[in-house]
C-alpha cells in the first residue's frame, strides 16, 4: 500500500513539474480535464482536486488555489492569563 501512495505522489510531482516546464502556449480546459481523468489516482492521492489540476494545467492555479487544510485553532493554555 506504501508503495502504491509514493508511485502516485511521484507521478504528481513529475507531471507538476512536466506542467511548470512545458511552453508558455495554454492547454485548453478540455485537454487539462483529460489529463486529470488519465491520472486521477495519482491526482486524488495526491491531494489534488480536478478544480485545482485544471487551474494549475491552465496556468491560472494562484486565482482558484485553496488551502489544503483549514487552519487549526490555536488551544488555549490553563492558568488564566499570567503576566510575562
Amino acid at each position: 500500500m506504501r508503495i502504491r501512495i509514493m508511485t502516485a505522489v511521484a507521478t504528481s510531482i513529475l507531471i507538476g513539474l512536466a506542467a511548470a516546464s512545458s511552453p508558455a502556449s495554454a492547454k485548453t480546459k478540455s485537454q487539462c480535464t483529460k489529463e486529470w481523468q488519465a491520472n486521477k489516482a495519482a491526482n486524488q492521492a495526491a491531494g489534488k482536486t480536478e478544480k485545482a489540476y485544471v487551474a494549475e494545467c491552465r496556468g491560472t492555479a494562484a486565482a482558484a488555489a485553496k488551502p489544503a487544510a483549514a487552519t487549526a485553532k490555536p488551544e488555549k493554555e490553563g492558568g488564566g492569563g499570567g503576566r510575562y
